[in-house]
């Protein structure tokens, strides 16, 4: 009996040996397909790295897709690197008055020595930008790695002062010879937006450069719709703060707008070109910055949107801004508008005939010049109208949105206009500017809710000799 008992044992004992080995085995057998899996997935992500390594080690940029708003009207973002300093005071000060917000590339090294303007950039509601720590070129393109922890130490700064970590970046000096494909790559998938501009303000030629000098610069500088203007609030620029006033007042009369830079803007990018320094990009460090990159990525996925909900809740309080101002001014547009001549009489328009813009009188260029005894030719393949009103002949080119003057067929002057439009078959233009061309000014303008005023004075038009109801016409036009 006692035999029994322990074969049966034994019988237990090899049959519970053989389960854990047929176990063993079935595990061996099944961790196979997941090894051979995982080593598939690591090379095709390796793969994958080295095809992109070896596309951006071409020179071509590699980056994501995104979506930007244009602004309905044309607009100037006034940036400012190299501070804050103890002039970037003065900066806010004009801003606050003149009632525009800009951006400011801010150094670490800088918000270190100056934490109270860091903060007072931000709660005035201005764009904070991160321009690097130090802004040592040979530092920060010696080595992406060295200009990513740049970037992170000014980040970090930002964020203890203002609670913020900028995600609009400034290459020191530009990112033209700067950057190569791999800079960028990188820092977009970190998710910067790498920014230019596309008007240089001169201020930073070389030390105190005139106010006048960066004055006519910036006259000098083409206009297009989005226009980035670099200036520079950092010490020994005394000359930007004086003439910041001005250049506010000159886009502000051509009928631009002012903003702050964000995401949703579209950035100025230089073109890569043929890296100025001596810097080597191994396979091996390339894929330790992108993995780098990524972390950061996901780290900071949360700010991103918290910075992104931000924007678009001031992005949706402009556009209440505006259409409310739209719903004033079409309300405001039903009235007549009455034009008084000095030295003349006083007309009526009516409002088919005009209309308002953000406080400004517009109407078609042709039904000006037409009234006044002019003619008008269109030339629709280049986009422009050659108006010919007495001794004077106006090209208006809508592409470049210019006007070329000339007086007895010989070229007086070219004016930027950035207002112009194209409206149902018509060009459209105001009347202010119209009326300096044609070497008269407007003395006073009354726009209030239940009134329409404008006071026109006029260089006398001998070109009409004694035709007085010529005259007239022209003097009631003028008035829209």
């Amino acid at each position: 009996m006692r035999f029994q008992v322990q074969r049966a044992t034994n019988w237990q004992k090899r049959v519970q040996l053989w389960v854990v080995v047929l176990l063993l085995v079935s595990l061996f057998f099944l961790t196979i397909p997941a090894k051979a899996a995982e080593s598939d997935g690591n090379s095709a992500q390796a793969q994958e790295g080295q095809d992109l390594y070896q596309k951006l080690k071409t020179g071509k940029r590699q980056q994501s897709e995104k979506t930007y708003e244009t602004p309905e009207q044309p607009t100037v973002y006034l940036t400012f690197d190299d501070g804050p300093s103890k002039l970037t005071s003065q900066v806010l000060d004009i801003l606050d008055k003149e009632n525009v917000k800009a951006t400011f590339f801010a150094l670490g090294e800088q918000a270190q020595a100056h934490p109270d303007l860091v903060k007072r950039i931000v709660q005035d509601g201005h764009t904070l930008g991160n321009h690097s720590y130090n802004h040592v070129y040979k530092e920060l393109y010696s080595d992406f790695q060295t200009f990513w922890d740049q970037i992170q130490r000014s980040e970090d700064i930002f964020a203890s002062l203002a609670d913020t970590r900028p995600q609009l970046v400034r290459a020191p000096g530009g990112t033209y010879t700067n950057f190569d494909s791999y800079y960028y790559y990188l820092m977009d998938q970190a998710g910067y937006i790498v920014t230019d501009w596309n008007v240089d303000s001169g201020d930073s030629k070389r030390a105190h450069v005139p106010v006048n000098e960066i004055w006519q610069t910036i006259k000098g500088s083409p206009l297009e719709h989005e226009i980035n203007i670099l200036f520079h609030d950092g010490s020994g620029h005394e000359s930007t703060v004086e003439v910041l006033p001005q250049v506010i007042s000159y886009y502000k009369k051509l009928g631009y707008a002012f903003a702050p830079l964000t995401s949703q803007v579209k950035p100025k990018q230089f073109p890569v070109g043929k890296p100025k320094w001596s810097r080597n990009m191994s396979l091996a460090h390339f894929q330790d910055l992108l993995k780098e990159t990524h972390q950061y990525a996901l780290a900071h996925i949360q700010t991103d949107q918290d910075q992104k909900d931000a924007e678009q809740q001031l992005a949706n309080q402009t556009v209440a801004a505006r259409e409310e101002t739209a719903q004033i001014l079409s309300a405001q547009a039903v009235l007549p508008l009455q034009v008084h001549v000095v030295g003349g009489s006083s007309f009526t328009i009516e409002p088919p005939e005009y209309q308002l813009r953000a406080n400004r009188i517009e109407m078609s260029m042709r039904f000006l010049i037409e009234k006044m005894g002019g003619q008008v030719e269109w030339l629709a393949e280049k986009k422009t109208a050659n108006a010919h009103f007495g001794v004077y002949d106006l090209e208006y080119d809508l592409s470049a949105r210019s006007i070329r003057l000339y007086t007895l067929g010989n070229s007086v002057a070219t004016y930027s206009l950035a207002d112009m439009d194209f409206k149902d078959g018509k060009i459209i233009v105001p009347l202010r500017k119209t009326i300096d061309l044609l070497g008269g000014r407007i003395t006073d303008t009354v726009i209030e809710s239940n009134k329409r005023e404008v006071s026109v004075a006029l260089r006398p038009f001998y070109i009409f000799k004694e035709n007085d109801s010529l005259l007239k016409n022209s003097l009631f036009a003028m008035g829209g």
